[in-house]
């Protein structure tokens, strides 16, 4: 039987080289979340972490490995390099790769952004959903639900429409 092939060289071999942008594209499994993923020693490593471990090293403790071409399943190590989560998602705000955190919010064209979203009255303000009140007023998660259900005092599901005017 033949000895198993090493991480690095499954890593190695386990990717295409996109001309136009220099990526080196992972070709084996990837997440759901489009990064690629390898198995070393047993556990299911992150493709691109990987390959910068391999390269240049350790990575610092609580860093990110980011990518500097913005390709999910790049494994160059010329275009990753260590940051911290922050810095991660201000490239990512800055470059327009996150979607609007104004969850609940109304947009001039929709309404209130979440179709299944309930408006309601928390504590004498509305919120666009029980989800926006919870994280307003630093609420654990189920409170505002469980406060319409139990006590109405203190939180009740109201229409759009009395959303819409308290606005």
């Amino acid at each position: 039987m033949p000895a198993p092939c090493p991480p690095f060289k499954r890593l190695l071999s386990g990717y295409t080289e996109n001309d136009k942008t220099g990526c080196w594209e992972w070709t084996g499994h990837k997440y759901r979340n489009g990064y690629g993923v390898l198995k070393v020693f047993g556990r299911d490593v992150s493709a691109h972490r990987y390959s910068y471990e391999l390269h240049n090293g350790p990575i610092k403790a609580g860093f990110s490995i980011l990518h500097s071409c913005d390709n999910k399943s790049c494994i160059n190590p010329e275009h990753l390099r260590q940051g911290t989560h922050a810095e991660n998602m201000a490239e990512a705000k800055e470059r327009g790769l996150m979607k609007s955190k104004q969850k609940g919010r109304p947009s001039p064209a929709k309404g209130i952004r979440n179709v299944s979203a309930k408006p309601v009255y928390v504590l004498g303000r509305v919120y666009g959903s029980m989800n926006e009140a919870e994280r307003e007023l630093c609420l654990g998660s189920g409170t505002v639900r469980f406060w319409t259900l139990n006590n109405p005092q203190k939180a009740k599901l109201i229409s759009r429409e009395e959303y819409q005017n308290a606005q």
